[in-house]
């Protein structure tokens, strides 16, 4: 046998090889119960507010931690079904003329949740859409504001792309980014054991929306 077709034998057998060996390295799991967890950060994204400076009050909304948790089902490996959790801290850094205007503040979702998902060899890419509930809060520094927090909470969507690869046969990591778009209708402002709630025709009554941003772990079972 001469070199070259010794050369090509060789090429042949070492592309068989790699073959084998991607088709063997991509047997996931990508059907049945889906468990997953995110880790990241919560930015605040303009609503009936803004993210920064006022007439009232100067500063802005930066950064904050935020997380999430989804249990989920697919029934195929192109699509999972299920309920999440979402909970993002806003750094409501305002100031007043005599203090800080804010401390805590945050919002709650909950959400049923569906996925499209696009399975590239050890890679899921989806994309997430889901109505749910949410409840938004900013708790104001007492003596500041004239009220102890605002609040807003009723109808919320999400949608969520994420890029996955699958570590094992089971496990995955990856990054996926949460956008939260309140449409609560009605603010409120408490103080001591009084409310006031203002409801308005247009659905864009949240003080802001919210995106989280993250690593994102999971696992099949």
């Amino acid at each position: 046998m001469t070199p070259a077709r010794l050369a090509l034998c060789a090429l042949a057998a070492t592309l068989t090889l790699s073959v084998a060996t991607a088709a063997r390295a991509a047997d996931v799991k990508r059907r049945g119960g889906q468990a997953e967890m995110m880790l990241g950060g919560s930015l605040c994204i303009p609503s009936r507010a803004g993210c920064k400076s006022t007439d009232e009050l100067v500063g802005r909304t930066m950064p904050s931690f935020g997380m999430g948790f989804t249990l989920g089902f697919r029934p195929i490996r192109a699509l999972m079904i299920g309920a999440a959790y979402n909970v993002g801290f806003f750094n409501a850094d305002y100031q007043t003329a005599n203090s800080d205007a804010y401390r805590a503040s945050y919002q709650n979702s909950f959400f049923a949740v569906i996925r499209g998902i696009l399975p590239l060899w050890r890679i899921d890419l989806g994309l997430e859409i889901g109505p749910g509930f949410s409840r938004q809060v900013f708790n104001a520094r007492g003596g500041v504001l004239g009220y102890d927090r605002q609040y807003s909470q009723g109808f919320a969507l999400k949608t969520a792309p994420s890029i996955d690869f699958f570590v094992t046969r089971r496990v995955f990591l990856g990054a996926k980014v949460d956008f939260i778009w309140n449409f609560h209708r009605e603010v409120c402002t408490a103080e001591g054991g009084s409310k006031l709630c203002l409801k308005k025709d247009d659905n864009d009554q949240a003080s802001v929306h919210q995106m989280i941003v993250g690593f994102h772990l999971g696992t099949t079972f």
